[in-house]
Formats: C-alpha cells, sequence, structure tokens
C-alpha cells in the first residue's frame, strides 16, 4: 500500500525516482494535502502505470505526471489528472484501440475520475522536434474523447511545463527527452495564448468555460509580467489584490470552477463581465514590437 504524505514544494531536478511507490515514498508532491488521507489517486496511477506498460511494452519508453497535482494547484473536486506518455514511435490502430479499452476500463473502477483524465501520447521524435514540424500524437482529455491530431510549435507550452515539473511515473527524466525550451519563447507563448481569449470569451456557452478563461487570462498575464509560471489559485489572489475592480468576478471564477450552479447568475449575465475582464487585462500586456526592439537594441 502506498502512504501520502503532507506535500512541501520540493520538485528536485536530478535523481528522480522510477516508479508511483518510490515518487510517493521519496517524493513531496504538491496538491496532496487536499487529498491527504485518501490512497484513491495513488491506485489510479498505479492503475494506469500498469496497463499503460502492458499495452505499450517495449515501445514504452515513459510516463510521466505534471500538471495541476504536481504545480499546487490541485482541488481534489475538480482538477484533472494530467498524463503524458513517451512512446518509441507512434501508436497504431491495436495499440491505440487497446488504450482506448484501458481507459474505459480505469474509469469504469474509479468512475468519480470520469471526464477527468487527460493523457497525451507523443513520440520520443515528436518531443525532440516539435519546433520544427507537426506529429501526429493521441490524446483524451475532459469534454473529449480518445482522438489524434497533429501537434507541433503550438504545443510548447505544455512541453516547457512538462519539462520544468514533469516527474517519471516510469523512465528517464523528462528533461534527457526534451531539448531545452528558452523561457522568453515560453512566455512569447503565453502572451499569444491569452490573446486568443479576446474572441473566446464572447462565445463561451457555460460558466466552467468562463471560470477558466477567466483564471486562465489572470495565471497567463501573472507570468507575462513577472517571468515565471504560477497557479490558476495564486493567480486569482495576485488579479484580485492587483486589480481591485475585478476582485469579485475572479472570486467568482474560483466558485464557478468547482460548482457553475453556485449562484443564480446565467451565462448570458457573466459573458459580457468576463469579456471587460479579458480585454482589461490584456491591455496590461506588453507591445510585442516595443519588446522586440528592446531585445535587438545594441548595448550602450
Amino acid at each position: 500500500m502506498i502512504s501520502l504524505i503532507r506535500p512541501s514544494f520540493a520538485i528536485m531536478r536530478g535523481a528522480r525516482p522510477a516508479n508511483v511507490k518510490a515518487i510517493y515514498r521519496e517524493m513531496s508532491i504538491p496538491g496532496l494535502a487536499q487529498i491527504a488521507g485518501s490512497s484513491e489517486i495513488v491506485q489510479v496511477l498505479n492503475s494506469l502505470v500498469a496497463g499503460l506498460s502492458s499495452v505499450l511494452q517495449d515501445n514504452l519508453v515513459g510516463i510521466y505526471l505534471y500538471g495541476s497535482l504536481v504545480t499546487e494547484d490541485f482541488d481534489a473536486q475538480v482538477s484533472d489528472l494530467d498524463l503524458v506518455v513517451v512512446p518509441n514511435r507512434g501508436l497504431d490502430d491495436a495499440s491505440f484501440h487497446s488504450l482506448k479499452e484501458l481507459h474505459q476500463q480505469v474509469i469504469l473502477r474509479y468512475p468519480e475520475w470520469d471526464d477527468r483524465l487527460e493523457l497525451a501520447y507523443v513520440s520520443l521524435d515528436a518531443l525532440k522536434t516539435f519546433r520544427s514540424k507537426q506529429s501526429r500524437i493521441a490524446i483524451i482529455s475532459p469534454g473529449e474523447p480518445f482522438h489524434q491530431l497533429d501537434a507541433g510549435y503550438d504545443w510548447l507550452i505544455s512541453w516547457y511545463m512538462l519539462r520544468e515539473t514533469g516527474i517519471a511515473l516510469r523512465g528517464p527524466d523528462i528533461a534527457s527527452l526534451i531539448d531545452p525550451i528558452e523561457p522568453a519563447h515560453y512566455i512569447e507563448a503565453v502572451q499569444s495564448h491569452i490573446e486568443a481569449y479576446r474572441n473566446s470569451a464572447k462565445s463561451a456557452n457555460s460558466k466552467s468555460n468562463l471560470s477558466y478563461i477567466v483564471l486562465t487570462t489572470a495565471r497567463g498575464l501573472y507570468t507575462v509580467l513577472h517571468g515565471q509560471p504560477t497557479s490558476k489559485v495564486k493567480a486569482a489572489a495576485w488579479a484580485a489584490r492587483a486589480y481591485p475592480k475585478w476582485a469579485r468576478l475572479v472570486n467568482q471564477a474560483l466558485r464557478w470552477r468547482v460548482n457553475p450552479q453556485s449562484d443564480g447568475l446565467s451565462v448570458d449575465d457573466v459573458r459580457p463581465r468576463v469579456a471587460a475582464f479579458v480585454n482589461d487585462l490584456l491591455a496590461m500586456l506588453p507591445n510585442k514590437e516595443e519588446a522586440a526592439k528592446a531585445k535587438s537594441a545594441p548595448d550602450t
């Protein structure tokens, strides 16, 4: 049986454990404080690691945990479980269908994780070459069935966070599989990403989506202005302090994240305020052209 420990934020780059038991025995993982006393998440991870190892066998390079569970943002009621699975080569049809069955089996065994598993299957070559070409990856995520898509430079944000915070449940250190990514490139990608919410806020059709837009915009702006990532919860607290005009909306977004029906407001009631919030915060972003000129200007 794997016992849980109360975590502290201490992920050390270097000697990372090779399996789930080692991780929970030897490392403190942020996010587990919220579910201390329950071993269910460890059971889910064990089921996935065992199943993935069985299906992929010699094609498996590594399995990596990242996302909210390792970045102090995990909420046991709503957070997803994020894994990246690295096969040596892309998935064939037989493997794809076997993995689809595995996902279904895990959900049948742990129904509370239905629509809360996010697994991306990314070949070793795809991680090495994502800057220069698109590759076929497979993914299951909340609201979407298991499917395949093309991914390239547009996944830089995910691969940056995976490289910086990912923990090996099986396989080598993830930093050995992804070439270093310049923080400046990550920051630029985050800025481009949240700028797209200007349109998304106008068309969002649920309060869950609007909550996600509010919190992700706040987190993105914090990241761009401070030069480092943070959690949604910490970004929300920062945004409420920095922009008191929007403190009420930010706090509402935190509640909608857990329960979209926590108040009597409709999507139509909320959408204009969220759109205004996004516009306000995006106005705080640095001008890309000016930033580029500043970078290229000779030192005096």
